[in-house]
C-alpha cells in the first residue's frame, strides 16, 4: 500500500544520521541518550521526542557492538525541531569513552502503517506479562484505541540508576490514522532510551527479536 505525501504526519519525523565505523558497548542506550540530550539541550522539553534503537549494527563478542556502512541513528522529533537537529551532522558523541561519529543527515517522514506497528521494548512499569498487557490496553483505551496486542520476549536495559524492564510489542488491527498516531506519540515511558517507539511492521508474526 502506497501513501501520498499528504498522508504523512504533520507532527513528527525521524531525523536519520549515517554513522562512521567504530565500536561501543552493547549496553549503550543510557550513554547514547545522555550524549544526544547534551547535544540537543531542548530534547527533554519535547515529551514525544525519542531515540530509536541504533539500526544496522553488528553484535560481537564480549558485549561489543560494531558500526557498519548501513548503521543509522534515528531521532523521532517534532517537525519544528528537525532543522535544529540537523546541526548534529558531522559531530562526535561520547558514549562513555567510545565515540560515535554522525555523518550525513536526512529526514524520514512518518506514514500510516498497514495496520501493524512494532516496538522492540515498551515499558509501563510492569514486569508480569499479563499486567503489562493490561496496562498497555488501558493506556491505549485512554486515546480511543483498541488494537490487538501481541507481546514478545521480556526485555531489559541496564542503566547506572537501575534496570528498565518491559516487553517487545506488536499492535495490529489499527486504522491508518490510528497507526500513524501511535508512531507519533508512542506508548509508555523512556522514549530517550528507545522504549515505546513504534515502526511499521510487514505482518503479524512472532515478536521479540
Amino acid at each position: 500500500m502506497n501513501y501520498s505525501p499528504d498522508e504523512a504526519s504533520t507532527v513528527m519525523v525521524d531525523v536519520v544520521f549515517s554513522l562512521e565505523e567504530g565500536s561501543f558497548r552493547d549496553d549503550h542506550a543510557d550513554a547514547l541518550s545522555l550524549a544526544v540530550r547534551r547535544a540537543l539541550p531542548w530534547f527533554d522539553d519535547e515529551a514525544d521526542a525519542g531515540i530509536l534503537p541504533l539500526s544496522g549494527v553488528a553484535h560481537g563478542n564480549n558485549g561489543v557492538c560494531f558500526v557498519g556502512r548501513r548503521s543509522r541513528l534515528a531521532l523521532r522529533l517534532p517537525i519544528h525541531r528537525s532543522a535544529s537537529a540537523d546541526s548534529l551532522a558531522g559531530t562526535r558523541l561520547d558514549l562513555d569513552g567510545s565515540w560515535l561519529t554522525l555523518g550525513k543527515c536526512s529526514v524520514r517522514r512518518l506514514y500510516p502503517a498497514r495496520g501493524v506497528v512494532y516496538s522492540h521494548l515498551v515499558s509501563v512499569g510492569a514486569d508480569d506479562e499479563i499486567e503489562f498487557l493490561a496496562r498497555c490496553r488501558a493506556l491505549l483505551a485512554e486515546r480511543g484505541l483498541a488494537p490487538q496486542l501481541i507481546s514478545g520476549k521480556a526485555q531489559e536495559l541496564r542503566l547506572a540508576q537501575g534496570v528498565v524492564r518491559g516487553f517487545s510489542l506488536m499492535l495490529h488491527g489499527l486504522a491508518a490514522a490510528e497507526s500513524l498516531a501511535v508512531q507519533e506519540s508512542g506508548l509508555g515511558t523512556h522514549r530517550a532510551l528507545g522504549c515505546g517507539l513504534f515502526i511499521p511492521h510487514k505482518s503479524v508474526v512472532a515478536v521479540g527479536d
